[in-house]
């Protein structure tokens, strides 16, 4: 295991790293727009899992998930570990992780309506950020649009969230 402390501004960061794999060469951080009653959840440490109808297949584990919280809140509010990804079929997600992914029956079901299988993405070290970054300025800083379901974090991004972008 290999630990490394990133700078980002007036942030610090610790990260620890495991052994190199030929996918940490294509580890990606990401940007998920999320309602506001989940993002909340997940930054305070109680949603401990995102569920998604799709998400990119060999993410590796370590990534940074970025929380962006649609309307009304509209900013980044936070940010969590990604520990592992999963796909599975939809009814054992439910079986398996409904108690902590904070979704009533009938929201998981119209979520996954027509679908076989979904992704659990399994979270750790959840991080509210002190003051969200709010959408104006995203857009200001980085041209930022809200993704659909997800987006790459780029280092300018990361930057922006970590007070260099200031």
């Amino acid at each position: 295991m290999t630990a490394t402390w990133l700078q980002f501004g007036d942030w610090t960061v610790y990260r620890e790293y495991g052994p190199m794999s030929t996918l940490d060469l294509f580890k990606h951080d990401f940007v998920l727009s999320i309602k506001p009653e989940y993002a909340t959840k997940i930054v305070a440490g109680l949603k401990t899992v995102e569920l998604r109808r799709r998400f990119p297949y060999g993410t590796v584990t370590g990534a940074i998930m970025y929380i962006y919280a649609t309307v009304p809140l509209q900013a980044v509010i936070g940010y969590a570990t990604i520990s592992t990804v999963e796909e599975l079929a939809v009814e054992r997600i439910w079986q398996l992780y409904g108690d902590v992914a904070y979704i009533t029956r009938p929201d998981f079901d119209a979520y996954y309506a027509e679908r076989k299988s979904g992704f659990v993405i399994k979270l750790e070290k959840p991080v509210r950020i002190e003051e969200p970054i709010p959408l104006a300025r995203l857009k200001d800083k980085l041209n930022f649009t809200p993704p659909q379901s997800f987006a790459y974090a780029d280092d300018a991004f990361r930057q922006l969230i970590f007070g260099a972008g200031k």
